[in-house]
């Protein structure tokens, strides 16, 4: 690419030179037509006043445009073209004029006749098609410029452009455009074995996440299939029991964990691609009745004000879940006869539940296993897992303590 990048600054400084030479030359041009029709004036205007003195007609005499002297001999001075400057009275300053001068004899007089004309209008015509001309050589430089960049740039850009398509769960591999530059050749090369190397690892790690899940699972459930089969069928003492019953709850524990640390592991390898027009009151109603008996046994009050609808284009699953780990967080972090209340508007969607304080270290509530206060059946992933939800989307989730309660939204428009 430097070779490119070489040829395409001589072509630039080459281009440059040829439209500053144009500029000059058609200047100058314009110049030498303007004053040669002038010449042309000035030589008709003086024949003119010599024929009026042959007819023996008084010549014109119109300072300082047109004079005629008789003189009593010619005195072989400057005669011919020439740019003078004359004092103009009522300007108050000197003006530019072009003059022919000549000396005839005519019926035995002498006679030294001048002709001018003044150069400000041509000049300003000139000055005007000088400007005109050099804005327009300008932007014709720009236009090229941005072409030939556009050119040099153009493979580049069909790279970026492939890339910003590109997707880990895609079968086929990253497709590339070729380019005669070896650079950009180098770079897709590159890119295409950079693309390989993380599909490969994308898959290997989707395929170790899955069979891990299930191979952890399976040991999990068959401890805890043992541990019921024990309860039910052998006697044993209070302290037995309960040391029965606490590994029961850590297996139920890890088997949670654990499918939240996969859930997580497919949020962020977006595994979940599938989308289409979600209704988020309608799903709020499902969740609200499945939670039925969780918020009857706290004797809490759940409130709905879904009086505006709150669509977008997601995964549905995905969805659910989010609506359900911050339900059932306002519902894990109140108190017996608390209200919670859920709204949503045209663009957000809001939980809050009462509280006496805000959470310290608001800004840390949406990382993994951060929890707000002792609560020992949260796993401190819920609020994790909604803001990988929101990241997938471009969704934003945000805390707040107004008027005594926590308030949890999700903006689906920032």
């Amino acid at each position: 690419m430097k070779l490119l990048e070489k040829n395409n600054r001589i072509f630039i400084r080459f281009t440059a030179l040829l439209l500053l030479f144009g500029s000059v030359l058609f200047y100058l041009t314009v110049n030498w037509i303007a004053r040669s029709e002038i010449d042309e004036k000035l030589a008709v205007n003086q024949q003119r006043a010599i024929g009026l003195l042959a007819d023996g007609k008084p010549a014109p005499q119109f300072a300082p445009i047109v004079e005629v002297e008789i003189l009593a001999k010619k005195t072989g001075g400057p005669m011919g073209y020439a740019d003078t400057m004359i004092f103009d009275p009522v300007e108050q300053e000197e003006e530019p004029y072009r003059q022919l001068v000549s000396e005839v004899e005519i019926d035995g007089k002498i006679y030294r006749i001048t002709n001018r004309t003044s150069l400000l209008e041509s000049e300003d015509l000139i000055l005007a098609i000088g400007s005109c001309t050099a804005a327009l050589a300008l932007l014709l430089f720009t236009w090229m410029y941005s072409r030939s960049s556009k050119r040099l740039w153009e493979p580049f850009q069909q790279q970026l452009d492939a890339l910003k398509q590109f997707s880990l769960a895609q079968s086929e591999p990253l497709a590339l455009a070729s380019s005669e530059v070896e650079e950009f050749e180098d770079l897709k090369s590159a890119l295409q074995q950079l693309t390989e190397k993380v599909r490969l690892d994308y898959r290997n790690l989707k395929e170790f996440t899955e069979n891990a899940s299930h191979e952890i699972q399976t040991p999990l459930a068959i401890i805890r299939s043992k541990i019921e089969q024990l309860v039910e069928n052998e006697a044993f003492s209070d302290e037995q029991m309960a040391a029965l019953g606490t590994v029961y709850d850590a297996v139920n524990r890890l088997s949670r964990l654990n499918q939240s640390l996969l859930l997580l592991a497919k949020i962020e390898n977006r595994q979940f691609g599938q989308t289409t027009e979600v209704r988020f009151n309608d799903l709020i109603r499902e969740q609200v009745d499945l939670l039925g008996e969780l918020t009857d046994a706290k004797n809490l009050q759940l409130q709905t004000e879904l009086s505006e609808p709150l669509t977008a284009t997601a995964n549905r699953p995905l969805v659910e879940i989010l609506i359900k780990n911050l339900l059932e967080n306002a519902i894990r972090y109140s108190r017996p006869g608390d209200q919670i209340l859920i709204k949503t508007t045209s663009g957000n969607l809001t939980f809050s539940n009462p509280g006496q304080v805000a959470i310290e270290q608001p800004e840390r509530l949406f990382e993994r296993f951060q929890k707000q206060g002792n609560h020992g059946s949260s796993l401190g992933l819920g609020l994790a897992i909604v803001r990988e939800i929101c990241g997938v989307y471009g969704w934003e989730v945000r805390y707040a303590f107004r008027d005594e309660r926590h308030l949890f939204s999700v903006f689906l428009k920032k």
